[in-house]
């Protein structure tokens, strides 16, 4: 993999240690506040140059060891989410995906063969998780009682655990807010097809969909 590397000063280990829980947490924290940050590449250039020495260090066996892949199946999954949910990549050749997917990747050890793997489940979650998405939606059209309001909730919960990085607004806070907002200027508007005197089912689901994603 062609990432450019840094001249890394320090070789002090515990300084090294510190580093790598460092950019470890940059590069897969589930909430991160930049998204942007896990897939650059100088943090992957620094991030190898980090590996390296670890890998020169007296403790090189147990490091070779926590940085096979196969070993890591939580930073695997979460890597693969941030493949997915990244702006580049439903539009990428081939060739650029691979190169998406082993910065992703960085600071883990993987074959040839898993890596394929990767960009495959990647590819196939995409497809999974985007009918999961189109199908919350649909589903609020189909809307007509308790049961079927209970199953659009349901959708709702596993697009929360699918497509995180999809939904706008994440903390509940933002949630309740984004949904009185909506109320608010959708029922003013000319587009407005609610009668807001009567709430039914129907429009409770629209309003929980709308807290997704209303800004």
């Amino acid at each position: 993999m062609d990432i450019k590397s840094y001249n890394l000063q320090t070789k002090d280990y515990y300084s090294l240690l510190n580093l790598h829980k460092i950019l470890l947490e940059a590069k897969f924290h589930p909430k991160p506040e930049n998204a942007e940050v896990s897939g650059s590449p100088f943090l992957a250039g620094l991030y190898q140059e980090v590996v390296s020495a670890l890998l020169q260090s007296e403790k090189a066996s147990e490091w070779e060891n926590w940085l096979q892949l196969k070993n890591r199946t939580d930073y695997r999954q979460r890597a693969i989410l941030q493949m997915r949910t990244c702006r580049e990549w439903k539009s990428a050749i081939p060739e650029a995906k691979r190169r998406l997917a082993q910065i992703r990747l960085v600071p883990f050890l993987y074959t040839e063969q898993e890596l394929e793997e990767v960009i495959k489940e990647a590819e196939k979650e995409d497809t999974e998780n985007e009918a999961c998405s189109d199908a919350v939606f649909a589903k609020i059209e189909t809307i007509t009682d308790k049961a079927s309001f209970i199953e659009f909730l349901n959708l709702l919960e596993k697009d929360n655990a699918a497509n995180p990085l999809e939904w706008e607004n994440k903390t509940i806070r933002e949630f309740l807010q984004a949904m009185s907002s909506w109320i608010e200027e959708f029922s003013a508007s000319d587009y407005n097809d609610i009668d807001w005197e009567k709430p039914d089912y129907k429009t409770m689901a629209k309003i929980l969909y709308m807290g997704k994603l209303y800004e």
